[in-house]
């Protein structure tokens, strides 16, 4: 699946974009065996962990994808997270690491 952007973004942006695109596929459960497992990521923004962080943000709050996705039509805030969950990406990440564990 090809993402076209029409503004310049950085390297994390670009992969919070695909993730979203990413967590589509993988509630159809078209999910390609190679990407991680819920609690296998090292960061929320690299490649597939965003996928499954994703997955765990949508858990908390019904339709967050969609919300999120809205608030980063111009760019993206750390504070998005705060608004929609009530928790920074930290907490968050520190939360979804631990219901999962490492696997």
């Amino acid at each position: 699946m090809a993402i076209e952007r029409q503004w310049p973004c950085s390297r994390w942006f670009d992969t919070l974009i695909g993730g979203i695109v990413d967590i589509m596929r993988c509630k159809v459960n078209y999910a390609p065996s190679n990407w991680v497992l819920p609690g296998q990521g090292d960061r929320w923004y690299q490649g597939f962990d965003t996928v499954q962080f994703m997955d765990y943000c949508t858990s908390l709050r019904n339709g967050f994808v969609a919300e999120h996705n809205k608030k980063m039509r111009s760019g993206y805030s750390n504070s998005y997270l705060v608004d929609l969950l009530g928790k920074t990406v930290d907490q968050l990440w520190c939360e979804y690491i631990a219901k999962y564990g490492r696997n």
